[in-house]
């Protein structure tokens, strides 16, 4: 037991005492003096356990600011550092002479901010963050993310809605990640798109490499989605996957 528990039980039990008393000299002031005692230790009680949980429930929030805090960091420097190189690979480029491989370096540059422009205006943040720093803790699983010009998110589903949705999206990414895991030597892909058909909101998992036995994909994808999210497996060359989710326009 928690050393604040044990407290807050001795606390209870000192009503013990003038209990006894009571028991061994059994008159009206000593049954005032219990039933005030009594009352006061409960309070008193019910205060510091009350207290203790807001104190450790003000640490974990914490801890989680905190945590959200380093990976933001981490983040950050990791899309630094690849911004810095593409200019590097652009500035040498500029400096022997080489204009259409310049261009080409900028159109790539020009590309990749787009990409992250789409997904910052999915309007999910937590989707949004997950998919910003994917890059960042995340190996042998190359993740491309495409959003359709359409699709935006902010205000269009509950916020219940949104957390099942973007927790369907990281496990089947997991799912895909942890399939294969003994031929990570092999460069594989993961295409995430997202688009709006037919009044649905769809995210399209298409992955290139081996990702291990299809049915046993199949059944981990079906059983972590969530129930209120329809799967669909497409019958392709690739292992594709689509989420589709009710959608108000």
């Amino acid at each position: 037991m928690n050393s604040w528990k044990w407290i807050a039980v001795g606390i209870g039990l000192s009503s013990v005492l003038p209990a006894a008393w009571m028991i061994w000299n059994p008159t009206y002031t000593a049954g005032v003096i219990l039933t005030i005692w009594s009352a006061a230790a409960s309070f008193g009680s019910a205060w510091y356990v009350r207290r203790t949980e807001a104190q450790r429930e003000v640490q974990r929030r914490r801890a989680y600011q905190r945590s959200l805090e380093k990976i933001a960091i981490k983040t950050l420097n990791h899309h630094r550092h690849d911004w810095m190189n593409e200019l590097q690979i652009l500035y040498g480029y500029i400096q022997l002479g080489k204009l259409d491989k310049s261009v080409q370096c900028v159109g790539r540059i020009k590309e990749r901010m787009l990409q992250d422009s789409k997904i910052s205006k999915l309007g999910l943040p937590s989707l949004v963050f997950y998919l910003h720093s994917y890059r960042t803790f995340n190996t042998g699983l190359q993740l491309d993310v495409e959003v359709a010009d359409d699709v935006q998110l902010e205000g269009k589903l509950s916020e219940e809605t949104e957390e099942h949705f973007t927790e369907s999206i990281i496990e089947v990414v997991r799912i895909y990640q942890l399939g294969g895991r003994s031929s990570w030597e092999e460069e594989r892909l993961l295409t995430l798109t997202f688009v709006v058909q037919e009044k649905e909101l769809v995210a399209e998992f298409t992955g290139e490499g081996y990702f291990g036995d299809q049915d046993s994909i199949t059944h981990k994808i079906e059983l972590a989605v969530h129930e209120s999210i329809r799967v669909e497996k497409i019958h392709t060359d690739h292992m594709t996957y689509r989420l589709c989710l009710p959608y108000v326009t």
